[in-house]
């Protein structure tokens, strides 16, 4: 039981790391604009998973970094839906 938490939280964490990374390269590239709702999206979902990974490993920075970026992309969210 031990080792499959170990490994859904190691998932939980290449899995924020994915979404980000992919939100960020499509946006790069042209392919999404970073007000769709694709990449508010994929980086809500990326900076959740980073969070719960950074707050099991204590690492303090990241979790507050992404909490940052995650209230960011909410707020941006919000005003897409709105407008």
């Amino acid at each position: 039981m031990l080792a499959l938490q170990k490994y859904l939280r190691e998932a939980i964490g290449w899995a924020g790391a994915l979404f980000s990374l992919s939100a960020f390269s499509l946006n790069s590239l042209n392919v999404i604009s970073s007000q769709s709702m694709e990449y508010l999206l994929m980086n809500v979902i990326g900076c959740f998973f980073l969070i719960l990974y950074a707050v099991h490993k204590k690492a303090h920075a990241s979790w507050v970094l992404n909490s940052i970026w995650l209230l960011i992309t909410a707020v941006a969210l919000v005003k897409v839906f709105l407008a």
